[in-house]
């Protein structure tokens, strides 16, 4: 399989699932764009040459307008993955402060609307591949925000596959339980990290937890001629865990 001749854009591509989609990409011949606002290049000591980090909040307008405009001025987007998401203090709502809430939904709902209403008018024939959560899908404890964001990705993504067919694929992919720092930085919140850990994993049917590359093997499906049948589903990748 190439995407050689292919110019790929991903958001949140410093660490976990974005970069390992990102390097995937590139590693098949694409010429990938990475952004993100974390320090990319401490990411990993080596990257393929044609992938490209942008330092970029894509929660604020200015700069994710000038950044995106520099990256069209030479480059048409093929392939638009939409990944950029935080969940940094998981709470009920009562126990979530508005700033936080905005904060969450900004991040990782606005930013597919406002980087997909800059890139969408640039593709005559695209794919676009927003990253949604199992917790979109089924219920969890002491995390409002993040899982009423996730399930609305989940439902513009129907309504984008529908608007920008029959020229532009639009698909999503619901993780599980992913071995990435969000996981990490949840497991270090509880009072026995390791236990949870263990709980996590005995109930998932596969009894592993999923790696990024799991997620990026899936983005690289929807994107690929063998899924060109395929548009408006949301592509659950968790190990069984939400059956």
């Amino acid at each position: 399989m190439t995407f050689s001749g292919k110019t790929i854009l991903i958001t949140g591509a410093a660490s976990g699932i974005g970069l390992a989609t990102a390097i995937q990409f590139a590693e098949l011949g694409a010429v990938v764009f990475g952004l993100d606002k974390k320090d990319l290049k401490q990411s990993r000591p080596y990257f393929p040459e044609n992938l490209t980090f942008r330092s970029c909040d894509v929660t604020a307008d200015n700069e994710l307008s000038a950044t995106l405009t520099e990256i069209l001025q030479n480059h048409s987007i093929d392939i638009l993955v939409n990944n950029a998401a935080i969940n940094p203090s998981p709470s009920s709502i009562t126990e979530t402060p508005t700033p936080l809430w905005e904060e969450v939904l900004e991040t990782n709902l606005s930013s597919i609307f406002n980087i997909s209403k800059s890139i969408i008018p640039h593709m005559k024939k695209g794919i676009i591949i927003n990253i949604s959560s199992i917790l979109g899908i089924v219920g969890a404890r002491q995390c409002a925000a993040y899982s009423a964001s996730k399930g609305a990705i989940i439902a513009l993504t129907k309504s984008m596959a529908l608007d920008y067919a029959p020229n532009i694929r639009v698909n999503c992919i619901c993780p599980g339980a992913i071995q990435t720092n969000m996981l990490e930085t949840y497991l270090k919140r509880c009072p026995d990290p390791e236990a949870e850990k263990e709980r996590i994993i005995s109930a998932i049917p596969l009894q592993r937890l999923g790696t990024a590359q799991d997620i990026a093997d899936a983005a690289i499906f929807l994107a690929s001629d063998q899924a060109s049948w395929i548009t408006g589903i949301s592509l659950i990748v968790d190990g069984g865990d939400s059956i």
